[in-house]
């Protein structure tokens, strides 16, 4: 029997090359004998090179997948030379194995059950080629860009598309698992002796969890050391060393793996700062100096007078938790947030030309020249459709809130297609979870503008805000079931607890989702947010919106809907006119930047 697998060199010169693998597949005997033959070919190979032949699952086979695995050489002597693989680590990012990095020559190969026998398959270049020598970011026109948007086959099999999504619900299995067996080695451990469980508890364990993130400074940080750093790379624009000299370059070699492609993404900040629709007052929030600090901003929000200075008196609008971040409820602009204290629209705002602000009533279709989708839902594409609609001026800053409304409103209409329909025929509210619910709170009547936006008598929505208890300011801790009537069609309830923990999303949360949305979700930030992945992964009636800060996190978080949500990942219209601070790299970053879909339904 004869299989084909790839051969990955170190040398980026040498291009992929394709060995046959022949061997006898026991066809000639009574009991057929299949399963990996891979090892057995390059095991001679291995002990040539005094080295350890070392097999990594790039998408692990079962009854259902056909796994890709690949093969490398560990060796056993310390002093043998370690040469980075550029182009399997970018395989491996591709396959959602962010951490995974290779050294050496790399085979890989596919493996899987066929007729119920366990058996290698082949695999031709022009399957991991792209992924190789272009890029992690598998979608049609990132990979056009690197062939200069020259006609070719930029399209990558099904299963590599999915291969993420399919490594983080193993992953979540495997840690599912090792937490349940070390549950009942510790249990076992207590019922024989006392002494020796305090010894298996500190034991560590494999686990899938992303750690929680957390800016720890604001000064720009070194891609390699994380030590300060001010020059960046002088090929992409978009990660920063520490000195001139090539020591962190080189010793971050992964770097290069996703180089050109973040080079794709920086040319890609003249696009996200256009917004041709505003009379110019957004210019100095989209400037260099706001890439690494929040003082530009700050500065425009005192001018504008929306914000105190250090010997005003503290206001409390709308405004005040644009700066600081959240840091879980007790950063200096979110400590004082009161759910239970709301304010008017004109003291949210605080702005004082009522042109400024969006008039508090429902639209109707006499109000502008704006076209209604089958619902009766205006269809808004841009800021400037929504400032004609509303009424507003050009010249009002009112975009850098209403990005949040807006972004849910946007959700609802462009996506929401097949939800509102099923509502509508079991004649029932709209029922949209949101998750991950922080700065928010303190801006919750801001939200009323996707009542006024929606039919006023035709749709009806349920929306609950699920808020994790640790997320809460302590002035709004008592605020655990408050619910509130935004508008005649919009209700919300603030609920606190983590979802598909705690809070059951089809028993505790006022019936079973029509769709899930995340505001900055960043799905890796959190272990708590694989519980909302994986309510959609089994639940595939229920559409998923996300937005997030930067293009390369909304890929990698996109990726964990599979091929489909991947594809779907794109420059959110309604992304707030400002350019926001990221001290890890250079990306370009705005809230709601980029926006993607989870099981996005289509009408038959």
């Amino acid at each position: 029997m004869m299989v084909h697998i790839v051969k990955i060199s170190w040398d980026d010169s040498v291009p992929l090359i394709v060995e046959e693998i022949i061997y006898d597949d026991g066809s000639n005997t009574t009991t057929q004998h299949f399963g990996d033959a891979i090892p057995f070919y390059l095991q001679p190979r291995a002990e040539e090179q005094n080295a350890v032949l070392v097999e990594t699952a790039l998408l692990r086979n079962s009854e259902s997948v056909i796994g890709l695995y690949a093969y490398s050489f560990s060796s056993i002597s310390q002093a043998a030379p370690s040469y980075p693989n550029v182009r399997a680590t970018r395989l491996a990012m591709a396959c959602g194995l962010h951490s995974q990095r290779f050294t050496g020559d790399v085979y890989i190969g596919r493996l899987g059950y066929v007729a119920n026998q366990l058996m290698n398959l082949d695999l031709c270049i022009r399957d991991v080629q792209n992924a190789c020598e272009c890029s992690p970011d598998l979608r049609r026109d990132t990979l056009a860009a690197f062939n200069n948007g020259v006609n070719g086959d930029f399209t990558s099999p099904e299963w590599l598309e999915n291969a993420a999504q399919m490594n983080y619900h193993d992953g979540a299995s495997l840690a599912a698992l090792a937490n349940a067996m070390t549950r009942a080695e510790i249990s076992d451990a207590d019922e024989e002796s006392d002494d020796v469980s305090s010894s298996c508890s500190g034991e560590s364990t494999p686990s899938s969890s992303m750690p929680e993130q957390k800016v720890l400074t604001k000064i720009p940080l070194c891609w390699h050391c994380r030590g300060p750093a001010s020059i960046l790379c002088p090929v992409c624009d978009a990660v920063y060393f520490c000195d001139a000299s090539r020591k962190c370059r080189d010793l971050a070699w992964s770097h290069q793996c996703l180089c050109n492609t973040w080079k794709l993404y920086v040319d890609h900040r003249d696009e996200l700062s256009s917004f041709p629709c505003f009379s110019g007052w957004q210019t100095p929030l989209l400037q260099k100096d706001c890439f690494t600090s929040e003082n530009a901003y700050e500065t425009y929000l005192k001018e504008l007078g929306v914000i105190a200075s250090q010997e005003d008196t503290p206001k409390q609008n709308w405004w005040t938790t644009e700066l600081h971040g959240w840091a879980g409820g007790a950063s200096t602009s979110a400590k004082d947030v009161d759910i239970f204290h709301r304010v008017s629209y004109a003291d949210g705002f605080a702005l004082d030309n009522i042109e400024m602000i969006p008039r508090e009533r429902h639209v109707t279709t006499n109000d502008a020249d704006v076209k209604f989708d089958e619902h009766g839902l205006p269809i808004l594409d841009s800021w400037q459709d929504w400032y004609q609609l509303r009424q507003i001026s050009p010249t009002s800053p009112v975009a850098l809130l209403a990005t949040f409304p807006l972004t849910l409103y946007y959700a609802i209409q462009h996506y929401g297609s097949v939800p509102v329909t099923v509502a509508k025929m079991l004649e029932r509210p709209l029922r949209v979870h949101v998750v991950g619910i922080e700065k928010e709170l303190n801006f919750v009547d801001l939200f009323r503008e996707v009542g006024y936006l929606l039919p006023k008598e035709s749709i009806q929505i349920e929306m609950t805000w699920i808020v994790r208890e640790d997320m809460l300011p302590q002035n709004s801790k008592g605020g655990k079931n408050l619910s509130l009537q935004l508008t005649p069609n919009v209700t919300l309830t603030i609920v606190a607890g983590t979802y598909g923990e705690s809070l059951d999303p089809d028993f505790d949360l006022n019936g079973s989702p029509d769709m899930i949305v995340g505001l900055n979700a960043g799905l890796y930030a959190y272990e708590s947010w694989r519980r909302v992945v994986t309510y959609l992964y089994t639940h595939p009636n229920v559409t998923g919106v996300f937005t997030d800060y930067n293009e390369h996190s909304g890929l990698n978080c996109a990726s964990l809907g599979g091929s489909k949500a991947r594809k779907s990942l794109s420059m959110n219209p309604f992304r707030q006119p400002r350019a926001m601070p990221v001290y890890c790299m250079n990306l370009p970053q705005f809230s709601n930047g980029f926006v993607y879909i989870f099981n996005e339904q289509e009408l038959e």
